[in-house]
């Protein structure tokens, strides 16, 4: 059994049975005083997102980036910078036993809903019960056999098979809602009703949602004694990356998590306490639809991927930033322990030959430079999100690309919210999107390619494969992973998948993506740094960017009006 506090030294996650944590302090920042919001406003850029629409249900397509970590929280905080680092949030102890299909929980005693009402482990409970009784609560595919809570402080949940695999969104994805409110909400309203008032036991309860400014208001009564430091979280959003960049740049954000091209010159050399926090988390993608349409057949996706000069675009649009993939997708270096040793210098195929090979395998011909079949020519419609604009100069550089390798791209650039409930749904033939975001190699694949996750096309997923790939063998391959905590006995295991996603390449891979967070270092301080990497320090993540928020602090007292 492994024992930390959160005053000392964070140490790795040991691929144990057991982990006690014992809380002390409030990690990372705990304050002088008892109560949190000793500051005044802590203004963050969310992106070019639009209008906020006051939807705070963490079961809806697109609720505000305030639901998950700054309302709701998880059980621990698994640090998605650093893979292994754990710290206790709504939970200070759990335990697996039967080879992953029991895990016993001890919550916190000391935390309450922002109404007043206690957490309690019946809370815990209920929420895991709720999720095995209906799909659609069940973001995470959890094989969820029971769940039950024995007295106030510990909850057991069983599972129909290992779930080691399924830790990180256990413990560190999935939220706690409050018994006393959401059982009382039918269950076919569940996913649809916008929770505008929510009650969570995160540090900051809704003030006001206006256009585009939200503001949360620090709660008094947080369990973590100290904390939050601000007494107002404001929010704002534009309409696109422009708008983003001018306000990050002029100062009057003090935490953003925009592209800003060129940034030494845009943004750090503008003032000399502007601070850039980038750690890539996730790897960038051509996302295809892996179930109908044109990229269905494997030789198109090999064919487009073939067809992409990555280090052309990573020059013009990234400034070099942004390293090329690995055929295999594996975030390096982050996920090196996996890395199937055979595969160490694989690099992805390009160059006309390789799409010449590919589509003349599935029959396509050519017809005046372009590639057609059944009298039919290859067209491929990549979606992404309108005020990206680092991606839309991806896409557009891709379109030539392909246009000279004889493939036409149709760009469709569109709102983040139709974006979104078109990937959700399964509804389209290609995404430019980016995965990861997790400090699990287990979670990372699991959420790329799973074929229990998602639903059928035209039913909603939040979790991941929104392609909807299915591969009998990466199933198996992440079913034996789930069933031993033994890295030996796990890594065949990722290397059959690094395989079988060179064979299939269910997504094609770009770049390791960018991460640049934005820090106004003339009015906050106490974000992850390099030195002090204690979380993620993106703002959009979920749930790193609400610990941050929680722990970020006025400078001198400083803050906004």
């Amino acid at each position: 059994m492994i024992s930390t506090t959160t005053a000392g030294p964070r140490r790795a996650l040991a691929a144990g049975a057991a982990l006690t944590l014992t809380v002390t302090l409030a990690a990372c920042g705990g304050g002088k005083n008892n109560n949190g919001g000793s500051g005044g406003v802590l203004t963050v850029a969310t992106g070019s997102t639009g209008n906020f629409i006051r939807n705070f249900n963490p079961f809806a397509p697109q609720p505000l980036q305030a639901t998950n970590g700054m309302i709701y929280e998880p059980l621990f905080h698994l640090n998605a910078a650093k893979a292994g680092e754990i710290e206790p949030w709504l939970a200070t102890k759990y335990i697996w036993s039967d080879g992953g299909k029991t895990l016993r929980v001890t919550v916190r005693t000391n935390a309450t809903w922002n109404d007043g009402k206690p957490f309690t482990a019946e809370d815990v409970a209920w929420t895991f019960q709720m999720a095995k009784e209906n799909k659609a609560q069940n973001m995470y595919a959890l094989p969820i056999a029971s769940a039950s809570a024995e007295g106030k402080d510990t909850a057991l949940i069983k599972f129909s098979k290992s779930a080691y695999t399924k830790e990180y969104f256990i413990l560190g994805k999935m939220k706690m809602l409050p018994k006393h409110i959401w059982s009382k909400i039918p269950v076919k309203e569940r996913a649809t009703t916008l929770n505008t008032n929510p009650v969570g036991t995160g540090p900051w309860k809704v003030k006001s949602v206006k256009g585009m400014t939200m503001d949360l208001v620090a709660r008094d009564d947080y369990y973590f004694k100290g904390l939050p430091h601000f007494k107002t979280m404001r929010y704002r959003s534009f309409t696109g990356n422009s708008a983003v960049t001018a306000a990050v740049t002029s100062g009057q954000i003090d935490w953003g998590g925009g592209f800003i091209p060129d940034i030494k010159k845009n943004y750090l050399a503008k003032n000399k306490n502007f601070e850039l926090v980038n750690i890539p988390l996730a790897t960038t993608f051509f996302l295809p639809n892996a179930k109908q349409g044109p990229t269905a057949d494997v030789n198109v996706r090999k064919a487009i991927s073939a067809a992409l000069d990555r280090q052309f675009m990573n020059r013009s649009v990234y400034d070099g930033q942004a390293p090329v993939a690995n055929p295999m997708a594996l975030l390096l270096p982050n996920y090196e322990s996996v890395l199937d040793p055979s595969l160490k210098d694989a690099v992805i195929e390009t160059g006309q030959g390789k799409v010449d090979q590919y589509l003349t395998a599935s029959g396509y011909t050519k017809s005046g430079g372009a590639w057609e079949k059944n009298g039919k020519k290859l067209s491929v419609t990549v979606e992404l999100v309108s005020g990206w604009t680092d991606y839309v100069s991806v896409a557009q550089l891709a379109k030539q690309q392909l246009k000279k390798a004889g493939i036409e791209l149709v760009v469709k650039a569109e709102s983040y919210a139709q974006w979104s409930n078109n990937r959700a749904r399964g509804q389209f033939q290609m995404l430019l999107d980016n995965s990861g975001y997790t400090p699990d190699p287990r979670a990372y694949y699991a959420q790329l390619l799973d074929s229990t996750i998602p639903p059928k096309i035209g039913e909603s997923t939040n979790v991941g494969n929104f392609g909807r790939y299915s591969n009998p063998a990466i199933d198996k391959a992440l079913d034996e992973i789930a069933s031993t905590k033994d890295p030996k006995k796990q890594k065949p295991w990722y290397y059959k998948i690094q395989q079988e996603f060179i064979k299939d390449m269910p997504a094609i891979p770009l770049f390791y993506a960018q991460n640049e967070q934005e820090f106004n270092g003339n009015r906050v301080t106490g974000y992850p740094t390099e030195d002090n990497l204690y979380a993620a320090a993106s703002i959009w993540l979920d749930p790193d960017g609400g610990w941050v928020a929680a722990r970020i602090k006025p400078v001198n007292g400083k803050s906004g009006k």
